[in-house]
């Protein structure tokens, strides 16, 4: 989802944050990227997967 000017704006508004249009510009391309990352977990099938509080990480 390529965000605007505008929904950054709205974002910031949430957090309780201000930034001036040099620092919102350069915030834009690396929010792109965690909001791809986050898609590419969503997009995930686990399944049945157990949840992951029944994880052993013990070695056998």
């Amino acid at each position: 989802m390529a965000r605007t000017g505008a929904s950054l704006a709205e974002l910031l508004r949430h957090a309780e944050l201000e930034l001036d249009e040099e620092r919102r510009a350069a915030l834009l391309p690396a929010l792109e990227q965690v909001e791809a990352a986050i898609a590419a977990v969503r997009a995930v099938d686990v399944g049945e997967l157990p949840p992951a509080t029944a994880f052993d990480a013990r070695w056998e």
